[in-house]
C-alpha cells in the first residue's frame, strides 16, 4: 500500500541561533562567543539581528522588528545577507553537530600548528588579588627601570656579549640557557593571561605550536575583546613582551655578579634572547604581539586577515583586471599593511629554512628527504597564495582568459630566469687546529667534497647563535684522512674530554698558530644556478638514501 507524504511547507525559512552563543556587550561594540571558544567582534546593528533571531520570526519579519527595535532601516536582502554570513561561522542552526570545546590540535594557516596544554584560568583566578597588584602604576615603572637598566649594561659588555655569542660554550651552559628560555616563554604567555584576569577577562588554552618551523608557546586571550577599553587590550597583548623584558633585565643585571665566565655568558647570552624575542614579537604583520596590540588599538577585529584580502584584490586588480570590492576603508595604509602582512611571512619561511634545512641536511641522505618534504610543503603553501588571489578576479568569465595568461607567462618567466640566475655555492664545515695541524673536519666520509689543492677556506669562530670570521687558509691537498678531534670542532659546544673520529683535510697557511683549537669553516665552490644548487644538495643525497646508491659532495 502506497504511503502519502504531506508536502513540505513553503515560504522563508525560518532561523534559529545555535545553543551556545553568547552575545554580549563591549562598549560601543558587541562580542559574539561561540561553544568552540571562538570570539568575534560585531557592531550594534550585527548584535540587535542576532539577539532578534529566535526560531519564531522570517528574514522579512526580522527586518521589520529591527526598524521598530532600533529605528534603522533593514531590507529583508540585508538581513537574509547577514544570516548567510552568520551561517557560514555556524551561527545558525542547520541540523549538523555544532562546535564543541576547542580542539586540543589545530592547524592555523599559513604556517601554525598549535598544541593546547590546559587552561589556566582556575590557577590565576585564585591569585587575582596579586595580580591586580603587578599591574598597578608602581610596579609597571619598576619593570620598565629594569628593562632600561639591563639593556645599558648589555651595551657596556658588548665585547663579553659578542664573545659569549660566537664562542663555543659548554654544554651545562647551553643547557641552562635553553631550559631558561622554555620557562621564560611560558611566562611570557602567563603574563598574557594573568594581564587578561586582572582585568577582569578569562584566558581559556596555553599550549605549544610550530610558528612557522620555529617552536614556541601561545596562550589564547581572545576573551579579551569583552573589554570596553582598547587600551586595556594593548596592555594584554604587550604584558608578554613586557615579562620577558623584565627576565631579560634581571638576568644582564645579574651577570655583573657572576661568580664564573661561564654563569655570566649564559646569563649575557640568555638575555640578548630575551630583548631579541621582545623586539621580534613587537613586529605587527604576522599574529604575534605587535599585532594583537595594533588591531586592539585601532578597534578592528581580524585586521590581518582583512588587510590581507583588501591586499589581494589590489594585487589581483593589477594583474587580471578585476576583483571583489575592498573590505577595508579605501586608504592605502591598509592595502601597503597587508602586503607587508604577505611578504613577512615568507622571510621568517625563508630564514626558518636556511636554518634548518641546514642542520638537517647534515644527517646524511635521509636528512635531505626531510628538507626535500619541507619545501614542498612551503611551496605548496606559495602556490595556495597564489590560487586565493586568482580567486579574487576569477567570477568574471572575461577575467579567465587574462588569469590564464598572466599565469602561463608567470610560470615561464620565472622558470626561464632561474636558469640564468647564479647564486653563491658553499658549503660548511668543522674546524679544527692541533698538534697535527689545521684541518677542515668532516663529521661523515659521504659527506667530504671535491676539493683542489689551494682553494681558500675561510675561518669562523663558532657559538651557538652567531659566529665571526678570524682568518683564512688553503687546502694543502685534497687527500683525506681520519683523526681524533675534539666535540667543538664540528658542533659550538665544549664537553671536556669528549673526542670524535671524523673525516679531516689539512689546511696550511702562515696564521695557523694565531687560531684558535676550533671553529668552523665555509669553503665557496663557485657560482650554479638554482636548479642545480637544490639538485646536488638536496635531491641527489634524496634519491641515493632512498635507493640505495652512492652519495656525492654537496654544495
Amino acid at each position: 500500500m502506497a504511503s502519502t507524504q504531506s508536502p513540505a511547507p513553503s515560504g522563508p525559512r525560518i532561523p534559529q541561533l545555535r545553543s551556545g552563543l553568547d552575545i554580549t556587550a563591549s562598549g560601543q561594540d558587541w562580542t559574539v562567543s561561540d561553544a568552540g571558544g571562538r570570539i568575534f567582534r560585531v557592531s550594534a546593528d550585527v548584535a540587535a539581528l542576532l539577539k532578534s533571531v529566535d526560531g519564531v520570526r522570517t528574514p522579512p519579519e526580522l527586518a521589520g522588528h529591527l526598524l521598530r527595535q532600533t529605528g534603522r532601516q533593514w531590507t529583508s536582502e540585508a538581513v537574509a545577507q547577514a544570516l548567510e554570513a552568520f551561517s557560514a561561522k555556524g551561527w545558525i542552526e542547520d541540523g549538523t553537530t555544532q562546535l564543541g570545546k576547542p580542539r586540543r590540535i589545530r592547524f592555523v594557516p599559513p604556517l601554525t600548528l598549535q598544541i593546547a596544554f590546559f587552561s589556566p584560568a582556575p590557577f590565576l583566578s585564585r591569585i587575582k588579588p596579586s595580580l591586580d597588584k603587578l599591574i598597578g602604576t608602581r610596579m609597571v615603572v619598576i619593570y620598565a627601570l629594569i628593562m632600561f637598566a639591563g639593556a645599558v649594561v648589555l651595551a657596556a659588555s658588548s665585547r663579553d656579549v659578542w664573545h659569549a655569542l660566537t664562542t663555543p660554550l659548554p654544554l651545562s651552559t647551553y643547557l641552562a640557557v635553553i631550559v631558561a628560555v622554555m620557562l621564560s616563554t611560558m611566562l611570557h604567555e602567563m603574563g598574557h593571561g594573568a594581564a587578561l584576569t586582572a582585568f577582569g577577562g578569562k584566558p581559556r588554552q596555553i599550549g605549544f605550536m610550530l610558528f612557522y618551523l620555529t617552536p614556541a608557546f601561545f596562550c589564547d586571550v581572545s576573551d579579551g575583546w569583552r573589554l570596553d577599553s582598547k587600551w586595556k587590550r594593548v596592555s594584554i597583548a604587550l604584558a608578554g613582551i613586557a615579562t620577558q623584558g623584565v627576565l631579560a633585565g634581571t638576568a644582564s643585571l645579574l651577570s655583573l655578579a657572576a661568580g664564573s665566565p661561564e654563569i655570566r655568558s649564559g646569563l649575557l647570552v640568555y638575555a640578548v634572547l630575551g630583548y631579541t624575542s621582545g623586539i621580534i614579537n613587537l613586529v605587527p604583520f604576522v599574529k604575534l604581539d605587535g599585532y594583537i596590540a595594533l588591531m586592539s588599538y585601532l578597534n578592528v577585529s581580524h585586521l590581518r586577515d582583512k588587510s590581507l584580502r583588501d591586499a589581494r584584490r589590489m594585487i589581483s586588480r593589477g594583474l587580471f583586471g578585476h576583483a571583489t570590492p575592498y573590505e577595508l576603508p579605501p586608504l592605502r595604509r591598509f592595502k601597503a599593511y597587508g602586503v607587508l602582512c604577505m611578504l613577512f611571512p615568507a622571510y621568517l619561511i625563508i630564514a626558518a629554512l636556511s636554518l634548518w634545512l641546514d642542520v638537517i641536511a647534515k644527517f646524511g641522505g635521509w636528512g635531505a628527504v626531510i628538507a626535500l618534504l619541507i619545501v614542498a610543503l612551503v611551496l605548496g603553501r606559495a602556490v595556495a597564495g597564489y590560487v586565493n588571489v586568482v580567486k579574487e578576479g576569477w567570477d568574471r568569465q572575461r577575467s579567465k582568459l587574462r588569469i590564464v595568461t598572466v599565469t602561463v607567462l608567470l610560470t615561464a618567466a620565472t622558470a626561464v630566469s632561474a636558469a640564468y640566475v647564479q647564486v653563491p655555492a658553499t658549503i660548511e664545515a668543522g674546524f679544527v687546529n692541533d698538534a697535527s695541524g689545521p684541518g677542515v673536519v668532516f663529521d661523515d666520509a659521504d659527506s667530504v667534497p671535491a676539493l683542489r689543492a689551494g682553494q681558500v677556506v675561510e675561518i669562523y669562530g663558532s657559538g651557538l647563535i652567531s659566529a665571526r670570521q678570524i682568518g683564512t687558509l688553503s687546502v694543502e691537498n685534497a687527500q683525506a684522512g681520519t683523526r681524533l678531534v675534539p666535540l667543538d670542532a664540528i658542533a659550538p659546544v665544549t664537553i671536556d674530554g669528549a673526542r670524535l673520529n671524523a673525516v679531516v683535510i689539512p689546511l696550511k697557511g702562515q696564521e695557523a698558530s694565531l687560531l684558535p683549537s676550533s671553529g668552523t669553516t665555509r669553503i665557496h665552490l663557485g657560482n650554479k644556478n638554482p636548479y642545480q644548487w637544490f639538485s646536488e644538495k638536496y635531491i641527489r643525497p634524496a634519491m641515493a638514501a632512498i635507493l640505495g646508491g652512492p652519495t656525492t659532495g654537496q654544495s
